[in-house]
């Protein structure tokens, strides 16, 4: 019998990662990539779809872990948008919590439009014990140019 979900509704699992209906993320993700139609996910998924989804998230995991080699391919891949979110997630999450116990006095000031922590440059490198000059050559050194010109900012305070 099929299941109908609605492609905005699996874009949206999708993008946050969550299980949608009978899917887990894995499998939400793996729909979406090969853009099936909505009439094909029935419940339960035939053994052979499931098979199927199963080497995409299998193919997923593998780029992952491929770009998190080293400590900083695992950050860069924590907020590669190439990855799907449900791998992402979780190492946000732990960078995220890694920042508030090594840095509880940096707070955000903002969100940017992705909804991500946003800081003023001068409170990092005030945390980092650093110049704002070190920081934003650092920054650049590592693909981040356009990391301070978001303008799409909402203040938190």
């Amino acid at each position: 019998m099929p299941t109908i979900v609605a492609p905005d509704q699996l874009i949206h699992a999708v993008v946050q990662g969550k299980s949608i209906a009978h899917l887990t993320p894995e499998q939400a993700y793996a729909i979406h990539i090969l853009g099936m139609p909505a009439g094909a996910i029935t419940n339960p998924l035939p053994k052979h779809l499931v098979v199927l989804l199963a080497n995409i998230d299998r193919m997923a995991r593998k780029g992952f872990k491929q770009a998190c080699s080293n400590p900083e391919g695992l950050i860069e891949a924590a907020y590669d948008e190439r990855h799907p979110y449900y791998l992402r997630r979780p190492v946000q999450a732990e960078l995220a919590r890694g920042m508030r116990e090594c840095f509880p006095e940096l707070r955000p000031t903002g969100v940017d439009s992705n909804g991500q922590c946003v800081y003023r440059a001068s409170d990092v490198a005030t945390a980092l014990d650093t110049s704002e000059v070190e920081l934003k050559a650092l920054g650049e050194r590592h693909g981040m140019q356009n990391a301070t010109a978001d303008s799409d900012v909402t203040p938190i305070h």
